[in-house]
């Protein structure tokens, strides 16, 4: 019910963390509307989510809860690096307390839900992304670091997770890997907007139902910031932006610029939390 795509984007010296997604729920109906990335109570990470919403909004609200909760966490003293291991925690103790489990039933059936941590380490200096999926062997959520891909020339870097089901994401790493090959890209330079021009072409062709609705898209820079940018949908001509997943009304306003996904490296920027920041932000989303 979801095509998730985090990577690492390089243009020009300046790097940036971009998660994107779909926006369909379904479940005997198709609703075009839904987040399925959430901005964390810190300014450096995000949570993204692929399976039932039965299982991963509630952990997802929870997950939110406990940042707050917890002042080292909010505050990011706790680092991206150590807040995997808090979220899992919390996902563990908030399952301990499902009950009246059918007849004969000891244990509840396994979550099914995936969820993508995306954002800046200041230890590391450096972007991360986990999957965190649940592992019946151990009967608790655990966690898979992205890695880069293999076979690039010295200097290219290229980094890419995916979340959601398995035809969608197949069907994304091969048109990925037919798109950076006929650019040239497939063993050297870094990514630009490609993985957004594909979950885009996904979208639009319909083969893939569990898919669907306008793309959400939250940009992590390395001033540790996240922001969720707005997206012309369907296109910049007859849609209206849309920001984590729902078309905003007539009377609202974006406050972090809009993206074309016919143009997807054009960005229309807004001010930023500061003036260093928004001249910072500026560059990054030229």
């Amino acid at each position: 019910m979801t095509l998730g795509i985090a990577w690492l984007r390089t243009v020009g010296g300046v790097r940036e963390l971009v998660i994107t997604s779909d926006s369909r729920l379904s479940g005997g109906q198709f609703w075009d509307a839904n987040p399925k990335i959430m901005l964390l109570p810190r300014s450096d990470a995000i949570l993204s989510f692929a399976g039932s919403t039965s299982d991963a909004y509630p952990l997802m609200l929870q997950a939110y809860n406990s940042i707050r909760m917890h002042p080292p966490a909010s505050s990011r003293a706790l680092d991206l690096e150590d807040l995997k291991g808090h979220l899992i925690r919390m996902f563990k103790h908030s399952r301990s307390f499902i009950s009246g489990l059918p007849h004969g039933q000891k244990v509840p059936d396994d979550p099914d839900a995936l969820f993508m941590l995306s954002g800046y380490s200041w230890k590391n200096k450096a972007f991360r992304v986990w999957t965190l999926h649940y592992d019946r062997s151990i009967h608790g959520f655990t966690f898979r670091p992205a890695k880069e891909w293999g076979g690039q020339t010295a200097g290219s870097a290229k980094l890419i997770a995916y979340t959601g089901d398995d035809d969608p994401v197949q069907a994304a790493k091969a048109k990925l890997v037919s798109l950076l090959r006929d650019r040239l890209k497939l063993a050297e330079g870094s990514f630009d907007m490609e993985p957004l021009e594909v979950l885009r072409d996904l979208i639009r062709s319909g083969e893939h139902p569990s898919i669907g609705g306008p793309i959400q898209v939250v940009k992590i820079y390395e001033h540790a910031n996240a922001v969720p940018v707005g997206v012309y949908w369907p296109d910049k001509k007859s849609g209206t932006i849309s920001v984590l997943g729902r078309p905003l009304m007539n009377y609202e306003k974006t406050q972090w610029g809009v993206l074309d996904p016919d143009a997807p490296a054009r960005a229309y920027p807004a001010p930023a939390l500061d003036n260093a920041a928004s001249e910072y932000h500026h560059r990054q989303s030229a």
